[in-house]
């Protein structure tokens, strides 16, 4: 699938994420419409940087991982609001083990406020070492990773093994 095609394609499960979110019923503020619409507008952006073959790159400073949990997929994470950087330590292959860690940039802070409350539903059930998870989960921080972060499409980095 090439990037063009992938995007859409991220773009329609957002839209998809959105509908679900809205049927359950859940009260979203003000804040919150904005920080869709603004992934939505990053989508598009990025749809064009593709399209024009240009990407946004930067280094910045590292903010601070700290635990949060419990997740079924991420460790900690952390944010550095001034360059938008976000990082995330997945959780590794073996419970207390360092999983990887990836920075993401240009996350706006609406955006990560949305990750960090695990804003979006899970969208599956499952389970795994860490925990279980159901369709309709709130909070749930790997559909929120899913859906705002890897569908926002913002430029990546895995920092560590």
């Amino acid at each position: 699938m090439n990037d063009i095609n992938q995007l859409r394609s991220i773009l329609s499960a957002f839209i998809g994420s959105y509908r679900d979110l809205i049927a359950s019923g859940e009260d979203l503020t003000e804040e919150e419409y904005e920080a869709a619409f603004q992934l939505l507008q990053r989508l598009l952006a990025r749809i064009d940087e593709v399209e024009a073959g240009t990407t946004i790159n930067g280094p910045a400073p590292e903010p601070p991982l700290e635990p949060h949990g419990p997740s079924s997929n991420i460790e900690s994470f952390g944010y550095d609001e001034k360059n938008g950087r976000l990082l995330v330590r997945f959780l590794g292959k073996h419970p207390n083990g360092n999983g990887p860690v990836y920075a993401y940039g240009g996350v706006p802070r609406q955006i990560f406020d949305l990750f960090r409350r695990g804003a979006v539903p899970a969208r599956t059930d499952g389970r795994n070492k860490w925990g279980s998870w159901w369709k309709g989960k709130v909070p749930s921080l790997g559909a929120s990773m899913f859906t705002l972060i890897k569908g926002g499409n913002y430029p990546y980095q895995r920092l560590t093994r």
